[in-house]
């Protein structure tokens, strides 16, 4: 039997993760707060031993792990929004199966700040990058604004999945061109911050971990700035009627654009016709744009002597920083 409404669903998502899936899992059940919480896993048809500990955590569990296994591979995101639909709290935190919470209080502080501040819809907090197969970390959010709101995230994604817990059904049922976007946090962060700000907290919970067979971290450069591209043009049809949001989606899809023009620029031969398609693609939103001002625009500007030094410099602390990271162990819960 299940336990009463939870406070709090926890979602994760996992495929073919049985390296990860326990530490997980357990991260999330060791959590200590004084409200009911549940723990919804979307195993999507994985074909190692990802499913088979799932069900021993479960068997132990059963009034708090709600287990979906699909028989067959429906991709990452229909699994999530088959997963979300099963999620019954007041509020969501998210957990995918290869990250890990580091804090056993994290669910109780958020839900605390959250309960307290009607006017937030979601509560996120630093986090600690894992690069795996470097070894290296990092830590997420540096300089980060403590309250933002939806302008702010429409210009750029800061919040770390791992780390999010936000209001459920703020916006109603998922957009029908939700199951169209690569990859949902981003949506779904910016669905919610239509009716709530944004708090940051400075103490990092989680480990978001980043490895070759991660969806996202696996990806190349060319096609990260496209899913960008795609999600925001998404979110720019639903936006229409916000000037400020549709513009600041814009304003940064244009960056993203030019950053992708100037990738297939270095790329050299045979990237003509990719360049071309962008360009096509970035100025159906920036019509009033020539095409010489757009040229212009794509050109990378030239550094002085000076702003080359401080790159150097920067590039040199930042890989100084890196290798020391490969001495200092992970957190554990």
């Amino acid at each position: 039997m299940m336990q009463a409404i939870p406070k709090v669903s926890v979602l994760m998502l996992t495929y073919n993760q049985e390296r990860y899936i326990e530490k997980a899992i357990r991260s999330v059940m060791r959590q200590e707060t004084d409200f009911p919480f549940e723990l919804i896993i979307g195993n999507d048809a994985s074909n190692d031993e990802t499913g088979a500990i799932c069900r021993a955590w479960q068997d132990n569990y059963l009034d708090r792990i709600v287990l979906l296994n699909n028989e067959q591979n429906v991709g990452f995101q229909q699994n999530f929004i088959q997963s979300y639909a099963h999620c019954r709290g007041t509020y969501v935190a998210i957990c995918e199966g290869d990250d890990f919470w580091t804090n056993r209080h994290k669910l109780q502080r958020q839900v605390d700040f959250l309960d307290a501040h009607p006017d937030y819809s979601t509560c996120f907090h630093r986090v600690i990058n894992y690069f795996q197969d470097k070894g290296t970390k990092s830590l997420s959010n540096g300089g980060q604004k403590e309250d933002t709101t939806i302008l702010d995230l429409a210009r750029s994604n800061y919040i770390s999945n791992v780390s999010a817990l936000f209001r459920r059904g703020l916006f109603g049922e998922l957009p029908e061109w939700f199951s169209r976007v690569s990859t949902y946090d981003y949506a779904i962060h910016l669905l919610n911050a239509q009716y709530g700000k944004i708090h940051y907290m400075k103490t990092p919970m989680a480990v978001y971990r980043q490895h070759r067979s991660a969806i996202w971290s696996e990806a190349g450069t060319d096609k990260k700035l496209n899913i960008a591209l795609q999600i925001r043009e998404l979110l720019m049809a639903y936006f229409i009627e916000n000037k400020e949001v549709y513009d600041a989606l814009r304003g940064a899809y244009a960056s993203i654009a030019i950053s992708l023009i100037r990738y297939y620029s270095s790329a050299g031969k045979g990237s003509e016709e990719l360049i071309s398609e962008t360009e096509s693609r970035l100025l159906r939103y920036f019509p009033e744009w020539t095409v010489e001002e757009l040229k212009a625009r794509e050109k990378i500007p030239s550094l002085t002597t000076g702003q080359q030094l401080e790159k150097y410099t920067m590039l040199c602390l930042k890989q100084g920083r890196a290798l020391v990271s490969r001495f200092i162990p992970l957190p554990r819960m």
